[in-house]
């Protein structure tokens, strides 16, 4: 944990991991050549996850369909075998699996797509290279279904409207000392965040001044968070006992990484939001 002389590795590690990397799966395609233009239409359901949740008790897919259109002009001077002709050919489902690729790579690096039927991709002569850009016998499309790609860091923005205002101040504090390179105060105001959870969400005025371990057990009882993250969230707040400076004055030098603060800073936000809207009232 945080602490001590040497320091060890955070728990839930395949959660912490390359959080930003996400993972897309082709999970089906249907292509066809259009009766009117022979332009190639393919349709294209697929799977995006963050790569890092997989195996978790937190992984999620979202299931994506969207459509992807190559005129019949421009597989002919990308010179596609059989681009000119009626039928479709392998090298066709290699180029447009490719492309689709890069589409949605560059689609996912600026914002997370929208459920459902996205809005279709039409290849031309006019916004596409003159020439094929890819060599074709490197394609490993289709016997290859998924690629994984990394996007830029962004941080967890909590909506306040859901979360106790307390939160919302320790949440202010750890950014402050994070900023400050402050590690211990990182992880102190990290185990306060848990604590005031845990006790906004039991609502009972007679744990007020217990500590988070002495009311634990009914925590994990009433909330809605899987064991993996309470098992992480004590294992947190007992980790400030002994780490010097985050729970009590020491001369010692606390050894807490940048990565750890920082994954620890991102997944208090992270669990605070998960409880909260797990246990919010459908509509």
């Amino acid at each position: 944990m945080f602490g001590g002389s040497s320091e060890t590795k955070l728990p839930l590690r395949k959660i912490i991991g390359k959080s930003m990397q996400k993972t897309v799966t082709f999970l089906k395609w249907d292509p066809k050549r259009d009766f009117y233009t022979d332009n190639l239409v393919c349709r294209v359901k697929f799977s995006v996850i963050d790569a890092a949740l997989i195996g978790t008790p937190l992984e999620r897919e979202s299931i994506h369909t969207i459509t992807i259109t190559i005129t019949d002009i421009l597989l002919g001077n990308w010179r596609i075998p059989g681009g000119l002709d009626f039928g479709i050919t392998d090298e066709m489902i290699k180029v447009t699996l490719q492309s689709l690729e890069d589409c949605l790579a560059q689609q996912l690096k600026q914002a997370p797509l929208p459920d459902g039927e996205l809005e279709p991709i039409t290849m031309t002569t006019e916004n596409s290279p003159k020439t094929c850009p890819y060599k074709l016998a490197n394609i490993l499309y289709p016997s290859k279904t998924s690629f994984t790609f990394e996007i830029e860091d962004q941080p967890v923005q909590p909506d306040t409207r859901l979360i106790h205002p307390n939160i919302q101040i320790l949440i202010e504090r750890m950014n402050d000392a994070l900023k400050r390179d402050d590690y211990p105060g990182v992880l102190h105001a990290g185990a306060n965040i848990f604590e005031t959870l845990a006790k906004d969400v039991i609502g009972i005025p007679g744990i007020e001044d217990q500590t988070l371990k002495g009311f634990f057990d009914r925590y994990r009882k009433d909330s809605a968070l899987p064991d993996e993250i309470l098992n992480y969230i004590l294992a947190i707040y007992e980790s400030r006992n002994t780490t010097p400076l985050a729970g009590h004055g020491s001369t010692k030098t606390p050894i807490i990484s940048r990565e750890a603060a920082i994954s620890l800073s991102e997944l208090s936000k992270a669990f605070v939001m998960i409880e909260y809207k797990l246990r919010e009232k459908k509509p």
